[in-house]
């Protein structure tokens, strides 16, 4: 539907319901062998030549007439179905796009198919709102479905979050690499590798459109490809291509509602006993060292009760300006306006009793906890094994709640 403003036309959308949608999917190619192993579905509407077959008009139109989630949704439908009466069949993957709106506030529950379903999440999505994302992770993850990190390359803050949200593909895109400097560069994709290994995630190198970027996908240790050099989006050919190999899914995920870090950390930590002051110093070595890290890390601190929220604005006020994200939890409004994201402990929650700090990054994770045990006696305990470090995180970015709160 158009409607006609005094100097322009204007794209509006009508009801959702009635959209011509017809979705594009681009294959996803193993570069080993050059099998399509899936593919990921496209936002596009009507004619090539409509206002609106774009995804960039679609979603303007939508965000103007606040019904981004209806048309989330009916895009999904409509790739689904296309899929459908293809006869798209495992082991086949298919690849959804999500408006972070849809992820926080739809249904999370995954369709009867019979292929692997993954949704996407866009870097700049997790950067503005992680724990938001945690959240609907989670969720989205316990009910069977997959989870790819979108356009890695344009932001080194999403390098501090990415190993919380369990992704089970990660997509490294080369044009936003490309803008990169050398040393920016090899930054993330050192960093994507190490998290790859780690735990037998997927990398997929999108925007290959040349042959020379497809050899630069390999050398980035991309096994997946996605550009035009590989395949253009397109309507599923009536007759699908023989199917490569499955996409191999890590599987698990860590859980926010677990144990408690102190429970975590002790469980084969002997703690140690201190006064409080030798405690803020071992703190203190783990903040220096995530600072220095800049960008790539994040830190994040559960206070033991309220008493303790005014001097932590002294001692964690300063890191916004140094790291790419920085939560306390129980401290009240002490941290309005510094940049540091905050939350609110019940009275019965299990984190209050305990102080936690985590500090997370490629290639650095410490988690220090400690329990006030007597006047001015303190019991802490501090690990820097990676993978119960980011156990740690869960709970304490699932508690956090965003800056625009």
């Amino acid at each position: 539907m158009i409607t006609m403003a005094s100097d322009a036309a204007v794209a509006t959308l009508g009801p959702v319901d009635q959209l011509d949608l017809r979705p594009a999917f681009q294959p996803l190619v193993d570069l080993r062998d050059g099998t399509v192993v899936g593919y990921e579905a496209l936002m596009r509407s009507g004619p090539e030549d409509g206002v609106l077959h774009s995804p960039e008009a679609l979603l303007a139109a939508a965000r103007r007439e606040d019904c981004t989630v209806a048309l989330d949704l009916a895009a999904r439908d409509a790739a689904l179905r296309a899929a459908e009466a293809r006869g798209l069949d495992a082991p086949f993957s298919l690849f959804l796009n999500a408006d972070p709106a849809t992820l926080d506030g739809g249904s999370h529950e995954r369709p009867a198919v019979p292929y692997t379903l993954l949704v996407e999440v866009t870097e700049q999505a997790l950067v503005a709102r992680p724990e938001a994302m945690l959240r609907a992770l989670t969720s989205l993850r316990s009910a069977g479905w997959g989870i790819a990190l979108d356009d890695v390359g344009g932001d080194s803050r999403s390098l501090a979050l990415m190993s919380i949200l369990y992704p089970d593909v990660i997509k490294l895109d080369l044009r936003l690499l490309a803008q990169r400097s050398p040393v920016d560069c090899a930054r993330i994709v050192t960093a994507v590798g190490a998290e790859a290994e780690r735990r037998h995630v997927t990398v997929l190198a999108e925007g290959i459109d040349s042959d020379e970027q497809l050899q630069t996908a390999q050398v980035f240790g991309a096994t997946l490809g996605q550009g035009y050099h590989l395949g253009r989006p397109a309507p599923l050919p009536a007759t699908l291509p023989a199917a490569g190999r499955a996409l191999r899914m890590p599987g698990g995920g860590g859980s926010p509602y677990g144990p408690t870090p102190w429970e975590r950390v002790t469980n084969w930590r002997r703690p140690s006993l201190g006064t409080r002051r030798l405690a803020a110093r071992a703190m203190r070595v783990v903040l220096g060292q995530a600072a220095e890290l800049g960008q790539t890390a994040m830190v994040l601190v559960s206070l033991a009760d309220e008493r303790y929220g005014p001097p932590a604005v002294r001692r964690f006020g300063w890191l916004p300006a140094e790291i790419a994200f920085v939560g306390v939890l129980g401290a009240g409004r002490a941290f309005a306006g510094t940049g540091v994201r905050g939350g609110e402990l019940a009275p019965d929650d299990p984190l209050r009793g305990t102080g936690t700090l985590v500090a997370l990054a490629p290639g650095f994770a410490a988690c220090f906890v400690m329990r006030e045990t007597g006047d001015d006696e303190w019991a802490f305990a501090i690990t820097y094994d990676r993978d119960t470090v980011v156990e740690c995180a869960l709970p304490l970015m699932a508690r956090m709640e965003p800056l625009d709160a």
